[in-house]
């Protein structure tokens, strides 16, 4: 089929809410473009995104709108090019099935169908589903290279317009060797992380690292919305509980094409929507490991904003945080770098935006140390959390938590 099919799903003013990551429709995407500017006015809603095509000129009749700043979304944000809801996944699902998000159409990659003509969301898992739920019509792209993977919900084709099949390579997102600080904080953060604990772990470099120093850790379990090539060293390494078929489960897999090529519904790593994921966990240690851009000396975490742009998002972070400290012996783990590349302090005295609260942090890890902020003063809090800000910056920080 061709673009005519979504030519006659489309009409003006409808909200088309587009899956991310590996779920992200390529080619249906550019025939939204064009449709658009026939149609003369489309909303469209979209996270996450590998997809360079948000880097161009968009047509003047989309109006684009998204909850975060990672990737091409990030650039787009950058140059106003997209508007922004500012909502973590817990809010986003509830706020589409409810329609208080209006979602007329969704546009989803799918791996083929299987005999019984269900197609498999592969390893994107998210919003869309609660769409999909809400949704006038589901419009979907057919990748042969998109796995067919265990837990995840499935469409059938009655359910369904196919408008596209194809074979492209999922798109990768591929990340630089950890630095030496990063070795650092991840030991220290590694140092919290006992035997058998269940993990919430982001993707990029830092991630990474951590992994790495679990290594040598076993039994360990995995409850987390992102899922990067880290995944493959704690499973190669032994570190993962293989025992259990729903040890480790995440939504969306992002990193290289062998990570993508590993997943089948016969591998470790199964995929539920963030709701499921992001809950307490019992008979488990439940560690939360999550990044930011700055921390303040109470404990406020801003993990969206640098400066005047939007870089970041708000994605799990507070959904995980809580359901670490609900769980028994869980912790909502805070990791960064100290200082920026360029030698700033990403401990400051005061976060003007705030991602995490002071009540949603337990421990504050940074190269030069373990800040446990948990059943402590504002002082006490100022103290510990400046003692492990970079050498130089301490000084300057004790000083304007006392003023």
């Amino acid at each position: 089929m061709t673009s005519s099919v979504l030519a006659d799903c489309l009409r003006p003013g409808d909200r088309v809410v587009i899956g991310q990551a590996c779920g992200e429709p390529v080619g249906l995407v550019s025939d939204l473009f064009a449709q658009a500017t026939r149609l003369g006015h489309i909303d469209a809603f979209c996270g996450y995104s590998l997809n360079p095509a948000w880097e161009d000129p968009l047509p003047d009749a989309l109006r684009v709108t998204t909850y975060c700043g990672l990737g091409t979304m990030g650039k787009l944000l950058a140059r106003q090019g997209a508007r922004l809801i500012p909502s973590s996944l817990s809010q986003l699902s509830a706020q589409l099935r409810s329609r208080k998000l209006a979602a007329d159409v969704v546009l989803l990659q799918v791996a083929p169908a299987d005999a019984e003509g269900y197609h498999s969301l592969g390893c994107a898992v998210d919003y869309a589903w609660d769409a999909v739920q809400v949704a006038r019509q589901v419009v979907v792209e057919v990748n042969l290279n998109m796995p067919v993977t265990r837990g995840a919900p499935r469409l059938h084709r009655s359910q369904i317009l196919v408008a596209r099949q194809g074979d492209a390579p999922l798109l990768e997102s591929l990340v630089e060797e950890p630095n030496a600080l990063q070795r650092q904080l991840a030991r220290n953060v590694a140092s919290l992380v006992p035997d058998g604990a269940t993990l919430q772990l982001g993707i990029g470099s830092l991630a990474a690292a951590i992994a790495g120093e679990l290594q040598t850790r076993r039994g360990l379990k995995v409850r987390s919305g992102m899922v990067g090539d880290w995944f493959l060293g704690l499973v190669a390494s032994g570190a993962i509980d293989t025992t259990m078929p729903d040890a480790c489960m995440g939504s969306l897999a992002v990193g290289s094409r062998h990570l993508y090529q590993t997943l089948s519904r016969k591998g470790p790593l199964g995929f539920a929507q963030p709701a499921q994921l992001a809950l307490p966990v019992t008979g488990s240690p439940f560690m939360a490991i999550n990044s930011a851009i700055e921390v303040d000396l109470a404990g406020q975490v801003n993990a969206e904003w640098l400066g005047e742009r939007y870089v970041g998002t708000v994605g799990g972070q507070t959904d995980y945080f809580r359901a670490a400290r609900a769980s028994a012996g869980g912790l909502a783990i805070l990791a960064l770098t100290s200082s920026t590349a360029r030698g700033k302090s990403r401990i400051v005295p005061h976060c003007n935006r705030v991602t995490s609260t002071y009540c949603d942090v337990d421990v504050i890890v940074t190269e030069h140390g373990v800040a446990d902020i948990r059943a402590t003063t504002l002082q006490e809090r100022c103290e510990l959390i400046a003692a492990i800000a970079s050498p130089d910056h301490r000084d300057p920080l004790l000083q304007s938590g006392r003023s």
